[in-house]
């Protein structure tokens, strides 16, 4: 008899070993499952509002900088450098004619120091607290950090353009400003966006009295 309750007391051991280990698989298992659909509530919910986030701050922080960048490039740069004005006996306007040479030097100038300006701006991760996602005020700026990478795509393009108005009686108020355009890559772990920023930057302008021909202020001088 006492051979017989040995043994029974043995199967039992492994009757709970195995439970265990059936219960353990289904516990790893379950928690498995349970990361893979926090992961797709995260990529389907969480993630558009963290890059929709990161991407105000992204064009918010490009526009300052490559503003910086457009007034260093082109100090000292006035109206006269870039435009010349004929005018006829009557003190008419007859030929606007921009400085091509001049002109292509300052973009690429300001398109190279407005990269420069922009990939030292982007070297570290934006950081996005996890309460400002909820929406509610008094959690903004609260909790652990979403990391957002930030990547410059390609070189920033600077393309000069004029825009004529009406300034009064004969006059005509021209003004040259350059559009400035550079992309970034908005990356997070489950996806990425690409931003385009467009910024204007007001150069120069100039009040031109006299009659101004109506093909210069349906058109540009640069081009578009």
């Amino acid at each position: 008899m006492s051979h017989y309750v040995v043994v029974n007391r043995e199967l039992r051991r492994k009757k709970r070993r195995k439970c265990l280990r059936v219960a353990g698989l289904c516990l790893f298992l379950l928690i498995v499952a349970s990361i893979a659909v926090a992961i797709c509530v995260y990529r389907k919910s969480m993630t558009p509002t963290i890059l929709d986030i990161a991407e105000a701050q992204v064009q918010s922080q490009a526009t300052f900088a490559i503003n910086e960048a457009i007034s260093s490039a082109l100090e000292g740069v006035f109206y006269d450098n870039l435009i010349d004005i004929e005018k006829n006996t009557q003190n008419e306007v007859t030929l606007l004619t921009a400085n091509s040479a001049k002109v292509n030097t300052l973009a690429r100038s300001a398109a190279m120091l407005t990269q420069t300006k922009i990939n030292s701006l982007f070297q570290e991760d934006i950081e996005i607290p996890l309460g400002t996602l909820s929406g509610i005020p008094l959690l903004s700026e609260r909790g652990p950090n979403v990391y957002i990478q930030v990547s410059p795509i390609g070189t920033t393009n600077c393309v000069f353009l004029s825009k004529f108005e009406t300034a009064g009686i004969n006059q005509t108020l021209h003004r040259i400003y350059v559009n400035v355009t550079s992309r970034v890559d908005l990356i997070v772990p489950t996806m990425h966006k690409t931003v385009e920023i467009t910024v204007p930057v007001l150069i120069c302008e100039t009040v031109i009295v006299g009659k101004v021909p109506e093909t210069f202020l349906q058109g540009t001088l640069f081009g578009s």
